[in-house]
């Protein structure tokens, strides 16, 4: 495959790559943001209507639960997730996952939509309750974990590295909480779906919009750069294929000249004024830079602009 091709196919995959990794987060502010919350009553009316169709749409009501448990604070609990982090190189790594979780529905007087707690991942948008210490202090707390290579790793480093940082962040949903939540709603049920992850959030819109925000800044460069990544790619493979398809017949040509041509020199840059036609893989990579540039421009704007009606709403 012709170079050029080749960089702007890597230059796709990395840009997927780079959207991918923040996706989830800041879909959920996205979904948050442009779904207007109707009740559980309505919601089930609409997806009548369309019949077989799931719609994916956003509910507002309470929080209800047949079972819950409580938490050491005799809080009553539907959701609880506990993460347990430490820090390392490349900033901080999840060597703990506690959850657990009952059936709950939200729900008006007259209607209730039950919520798929399975698809619950990095859609749940609460404030989180975070301790933070170091590994010493973590392995003397003598806390319990999902697997005992989890306690060991937490006992081997308290012994060679006790200052290294350590952290605990907590989520949880309440029996007692009124929630948003924002999926696909099929047979009653509210699920991720149609490539859109499960949101549910304890905060008003607004604190919500506010808090993925604040999370969200690097979140926005990585998205800008992957949508340039993506516009330059996309060009470069474009251009790149089409100079492959191009070779044969300029092989062809000079392998069997016509007879009655004249030979004639061609200026190795290509230039337009004497005729000539960009060539090559420096006329190929100005003539892809001189179109992705409105496009990236074109990309900055639509970011700047949403951005800026996100924080109006």
């Amino acid at each position: 495959m012709n170079p050029i091709a080749l960089i702007g196919a890597a230059l796709i995959v990395i840009g997927l790559l780079l959207s991918r990794r923040t996706n989830v987060r800041t879909r959920a502010g996205q979904l948050l943001a442009g779904l207007s919350p109707i009740t559980p009553t309505e919601a089930l009316r609409l997806a009548a209507l369309r019949g077989d169709s799931a719609p994916y749409l956003a509910i507002k009501g309470s929080v209800d639960a047949a079972e819950i448990f409580e938490d050491e604070h005799h809080r009553p609990l539907v959701f609880r997730r506990e993460r347990v982090s430490i820090a390392d190189e490349q900033g901080w790594r999840v060597i703990d996952v506690a959850e657990r979780s009952l059936p709950f529905v939200i729900s008006d007087p007259s209607s209730a939509i039950r919520i798929a707690t399975a698809d619950l991942a990095d859609g749940l948008v609460v404030v989180e309750r975070r301790w933070e210490g170091s590994v010493a202090e973590l392995h003397a707390a003598a806390r319990e974990y999902q697997s005992p290579e989890t306690a060991a790793l937490v006992a081997a480093i308290a012994a060679s590295d006790p200052s290294r940082h350590a952290r605990v962040g907590l989520e949880q949903i309440s029996n007692l909480d009124r929630a948003t939540a924002a999926g696909q709603l099929i047979d009653g049920e509210l699920r991720a779906g149609a490539g859109r992850p499960l949101v549910v959030t304890t905060l008003e819109r607004a604190d919500a919009l506010r808090l993925l925000g604040g999370e969200g800044r690097g979140r926005l460069a990585s998205s800008t750069a992957a949508l340039a990544l993506l516009a330059l790619g996309l060009l470069l493979l474009i251009g790149g294929i089409a100079l492959a398809l191009a070779s044969p017949a300029l092989v062809a040509d000079v392998a069997n000249p016509s007879p009655e041509a004249t030979p004639t020199s061609t200026p190795e840059s290509g230039d337009a004024r004497n005729g000539g036609v960009g060539v090559g893989p420096g006329g190929l990579l100005g003539l892809a830079v001189t179109f992705a540039l409105p496009l990236l421009f074109a990309a900055v704007v639509v970011l700047i602009t949403r951005l800026a009606t996100r924080q109006r709403r």
